[in-house]
């Protein structure tokens, strides 16, 4: 009897390993796989209540909701968005709203990680409060807007302005004024913020925005501006725990570059980025804990309305003022855009980076890489016999340059430095022991080729 009860026991281990439980994910406990569901954007979280009855109310454990309305694509014969909310026409903003209402009313009433709602087509200003309204009721943490609306600009909630779960938040405005700035935040554990195309005023503005977030770490402002010929004319970034500061694409007028000014107050900062024209940019204290900086220099040429070289001079001399400032960094990056704006400028004065120990060159888009010790560099410079050093990343040049870390690529478009610049950074920086410089990809009008023993191939 027991040898058959054994002989029974194997063949059913048998038929177990033949035949494997094939739903064990929906054995899971619910925490979990809302966990997973949290990954996915709403729509296919809430595609798969058709799997199962397991799975038909699950969705509604989310802790991350996203929503998204696209602009009918020109590239493709249907929109992009995935709802089935669209009229022959188009999209059905409408519709849209219906649904994201339809889909707060069923979700279960537990706090939320991660709200997104982004707009590419315009919609109601009172939808777009009231859902931000929905997140900051349910402790949002992250929090992502862009907002678009033709009437009436969104007010945001004073739930949200005073909440004390959010840790980052993304405001961006697809149209001017869509949303609303605040006066003042208090955010206490906040530690992100991006603001992107909002427009700085007297009227909205009293530098409260960001001092009222005592726990914030790191600041984006992406294509802001103060409003022209208005009563302010400083924009003070006061924060005593900022860590991360980026400026991208600032957009005040070229005219009113003299009168505005970002004034920045940040003891802790540890990391700067500028990206776009040239902004007049001060630092108190000469921001002594500044380890990286990584500027973006542009200056348009194609203008006929401007002295192009004018504007370039001025352009360098300006940028020579905001790198001054930074004289306590330790790594310094400067893109090639950046370092055609400083050759514009006849004369560089030269000052002291003490603590300066790494220069890098950037491109836009990288395809090589070459690091080269500061000695070579130096020797180059007192023995070029034209204004500019030229390096390309072939084999026969790294050999020469003994370039300590390399990145071999079969393509290289040669990059040119001027002495000028190469001379002013020297001198400038005495404890520099490497330069580094990103060698670019080769593109066309038509889009990319590569160079191959010398020959083009597509």
């Amino acid at each position: 009897m027991e040898a058959n009860d054994r002989n029974k026991m194997t063949r059913n281990e048998q038929k177990d390993e033949e035949m494997p439980d094939l739903d064990r994910l929906s054995c899971l406990p619910d925490s979990i796989l809302s966990h997973i569901l949290s990954f996915l954007d709403t729509i296919s979280a809430i595609k798969t209540s058709m799997l199962s009855k397991r799975y038909r109310f699950l969705w509604t454990l989310s802790p991350k909701l996203d929503f998204k309305l696209l602009r009918f694509s020109p590239y493709r014969f249907r929109p992009c968005y995935p709802y089935d909310i669209f009229d022959q026409k188009g999209l059905n903003a409408p519709s849209f709203e219906a649904h994201v209402n339809h889909v707060l009313q069923r979700r279960e009433h537990s706090s939320l990680t991660m709200f997104r709602l982004s707009l590419h087509v315009p919609a109601g200003s009172e939808f777009i409060r009231n859902c931000i309204d929905y997140a900051a009721r349910h402790k949002v943490q992250h929090l992502r807007i862009r907002g678009y609306t033709k009437r009436g600009s969104v007010v945001l909630p004073r739930l949200l302005l005073v909440s004390t779960s959010l840790t980052i938040l993304h405001l961006n405005n697809a149209v001017c004024s869509s949303i609303e700035l605040p006066k003042s935040l208090s955010l206490p554990n906040l530690k992100i913020l991006r603001l992107k195309n909002f427009v700085f005023s007297d009227s909205n503005y009293n530098g409260e925005v960001f001092s009222g977030c005592l726990s914030l770490e790191t600041l984006v402002l992406n294509k802001c501006w103060i409003r022209p010929a208005d009563k302010l004319k400083t924009l003070g970034v006061n924060c005593l725990n900022l860590k991360n500061l980026e400026i991208k694409y600032w957009r005040s007028p070229w005219r009113c570059f003299v009168e505005q000014s970002i004034c920045v107050n940040a003891p802790a900062l540890d990391f700067f980025k500028f990206q776009g024209h040239i902004a007049k940019v001060k630092f108190r204290d000469d921001s002594p804990c500044v380890n990286k900086a990584w500027i973006d220099i542009c200056c348009p040429t194609a203008c006929a309305s401007f002295d192009v070289n004018g504007r370039m001079e001025s352009s360098s001399e300006n940028l020579i003022e905001m790198i001054r400032q930074l004289r306590n960094v330790k790594s310094l990056s400067l893109s090639l855009r950046t370092v055609e704006v400083m050759s514009a400028s006849p004369s560089l004065q030269p000052f002291m980076f003490e603590n300066l120990r790494f220069i890098r060159f950037t491109a836009e888009e990288k395809y090589g890489e070459m690091t080269i010790p500061i000695g070579t560099v130096m020797q180059l410079t007192k023995s070029a016999t034209s204004d500019t050093l030229v390096f390309d990343g072939s084999k026969e040049q790294k050999n020469i340059l003994k370039c300590s870390k390399v990145k071999p690529k079969e393509a290289a478009l040669p990059v040119a430095i001027s002495t000028h610049v190469l001379s002013f950074l020297l001198e400038t920086s005495p404890c520099t022991e490497f330069l580094s410089i990103e060698i670019p990809k080769v593109r066309t009008i038509f889009g990319e080729f590569k160079i191959f023993k010398g020959k083009l191939i597509w």
